[in-house]
């Protein structure tokens, strides 16, 4: 499969994906793994680990079929999960603090905009070769993200990127 072909099928499946995540911790209740990579509530932040759960199975799939040709995957992959958690708060907090409350279908554009930045940024980066760390310190950086949106799921500081707009509290408060 070329890469082209698994890029626009990982868009797909993160768009896809990380929408229904939006839901399934209202649908399900219970559960670590869905409490770590479901949205609790609606900030900023809980929008942003909507991606991180598909991202690394995106990746594991793009190793699966690009690791005989390109040699940079796993720096790639940490560069699209950052990109992507990055892009959501650098374009929803400016509009949020502008308009005091985003229209729904610009989150939505939001999100679907972090995504292409973090595949574009992604395929910059395979097709260029280039490496910020060695191979083996991107997986950690990758795995030490996920661990960091883990802890915060249950233990979310009190800063702005973590408090909900509809009910001004932090986290799942039922939860804890």
């Amino acid at each position: 499969m070329d890469i082209y072909s698994i890029f626009i099928l990982s868009f797909c499946f993160l768009i896809l994906f990380g929408s229904l995540l939006h839901f399934t911790h209202d649908w399900v209740k219970k559960g670590i793994l869905l409490h770590i990579f479901s949205s609790l509530n609606e900030s900023t932040w809980e929008h942003m680990k909507l991606l991180v759960a598909p991202t690394i199975l995106v990746g594991i799939l793009q190793y699966i079929f690009l690791k005989e040709t390109y040699t940079t995957l796993f720096n790639s992959i940490f560069i699209l999960l950052l990109v992507e958690v990055i892009s959501i708060p650098l374009l929803f907090e400016p509009l949020r603090v502008l308009l005091k409350k985003v229209p729904f279908s610009v989150t939505i554009l939001i999100f679907i905009l972090s995504i292409l930045f973090g595949l574009l940024t992604q395929s910059y980066f395979l097709k260029n070769n280039i490496s910020l760390f060695s191979e083996e310190v991107a997986l950690l950086l990758s795995l030490g993200i996920v661990g960091i949106f883990a802890i915060f799921s249950y233990y979310p500081p009190k800063i702005f990127l973590f408090k909900d707009p509809v009910t001004g509290k932090y986290g799942d408060v039922k939860e804890h």
